[in-house]
């Protein structure tokens, strides 16, 4: 494990380096951010593997290294970020493993109304963890790699009217073979119109999108009407509704599903507080590629109470379906509410507690649940010039 990720550093800074040459080429006085950053937690996890069956309590320690790196000028930005979580266990050593993340993000203004973006990722995970927060599923633990890719343009009609075009792509890969490898693209176009008190802005979102592997196929048409409203500087509301047409087709056989989709987020930002709430709607994959439907509900909160002193919350319940079946809904939801200290302007000290459940009658073993308590520090180092 540890040469794998070795492998994975020296060709993330080769590429890093080659990105940044290109960049520097003709951004003398952009502006450059470098954030070096150390987290490192202690965790007790009454449920390691997050069994239905056999329950395996243990400690464990994680240290999360990452470093940030932005540059902007008057035309273009580009930040890129590596980071990694390396776990391990006291007792079942089998559980270790290494989280792998790097990431690329660019802009460029092209003329005074136009401009083009690209993204870029690779994320080395567990099924565990990624997928239980994708879908709500509680899935056998294994490794799993993602990469993704994407370009976008934008193009200003007017004062209050724009349109943006977005390509993406994906590819996912299970180390379970009973999982099913897929490949992932969507289009999708945003027209928005900012209406004359410059507090609302109205867009019409048409998407199409494919998840293609061996075994089956899937196409989703959909189109949403939305509304963004800011209330004040720091309180505003998004909100999207709109409908979807899936056709999946596997082993010569299609089947075809109509549904309703929505994303609503609620954001309120101040000096001593913040919060993060919404609700979201769509249809998506299992790691078996079975057709689901997934509702969620988030809320994200943070509090100072006193000097250095807060307080959080974070919560998200899921509500899955398969569209094939008509046996009610998946229920999985956790709650996190923390204590945090902020040792310095750039050290934090958190104190978390975490209770999740998940309640499945179909599947072995009913009802299954997760405690976890850890203590974590985490260091910043930003560099500015």
């Amino acid at each position: 494990m540890i040469s794998k990720t070795v492998f994975f550093l020296r060709r993330f800074f080769l590429f890093l380096i080659i990105v940044l040459s290109c960049y520097s080429s003709y951004s003398i006085a952009a502006e450059y951010n470098l954030i070096p950053s150390l987290g490192v937690s202690g965790e007790y996890n009454d449920n390691a593997a997050f069994d239905r069956d056999n329950e395996r309590e243990d400690f464990l320690t994680t240290i999360s290294p990452s470093l940030e790196f932005s540059a902007a000028t008057s035309k273009g930005n580009i930040s890129t970020k590596i980071a990694a979580d390396f776990l391990r266990y006291v007792d079942e050593t089998d559980l270790n493993t290494e989280n792998l993340y790097a990431g690329l993000d660019a802009g460029y203004q092209i003329t005074e109304r136009s401009g083009i973006s690209g993204n870029a990722s690779y994320i080395e995970d567990t099924t565990l963890e990624s997928e239980l927060f994708e879908t709500g599923l509680i899935n056998t633990r294994s490794d799993r790699k993602r990469y993704n890719a994407g370009v976008g343009s934008s193009y200003k009609i007017s004062m209050t009217t724009d349109a943006k075009i977005n390509y993406d792509y994906s590819k996912t890969e299970y180390d379970d073979p009973s999982n099913e490898d897929y490949d992932y693209n969507q289009i999708k176009a945003s027209f928005n119109y900012r209406l004359d008190n410059q507090l609302d802005l109205m867009t019409i979102q048409p998407y199409y999108s494919k998840r293609e592997s061996d075994v089956s196929k899937a196409d989703n048409y959909g189109i949403s009407l939305g509304w963004t409203r800011l209330f004040t500087e720091i309180h505003s509301l998004k909100m999207f509704l709109g409908s979807r047409y899936t056709d999946l087709r596997e082993e010569g056989e299609s089947d075809t599903s109509w549904g309703w989709v929505a994303d609503v987020n609620l954001l309120k930002k101040g000096e001593n507080f913040s919060c993060d709430a919404g609700y979201s709607r769509d249809v998506q994959n299992d790691v078996s590629g079975e057709l689901i439907e997934v509702d969620k509900i988030y809320c994200h909160a943070n509090r100072k109470i006193i000097g250095r002193l807060g307080v959080g919350f974070s919560g998200n319940l899921y509500f899955t379906r398969y569209e094939r079946e008509s046996d009610g809904d998946i229920r999985y939801f956790e709650v996190i509410p923390s204590l945090n200290y902020q040792l310095t302007e750039k050290h934090n000290l958190q104190l978390a507690y975490s209770y999740a459940e998940d309640d499945d009658e179909q599947a072995q073993g009913g009802q299954a649940n997760r405690s976890r308590i850890w203590i974590a520090v985490n260091f910043n180092f930003p560099q500015k010039w």
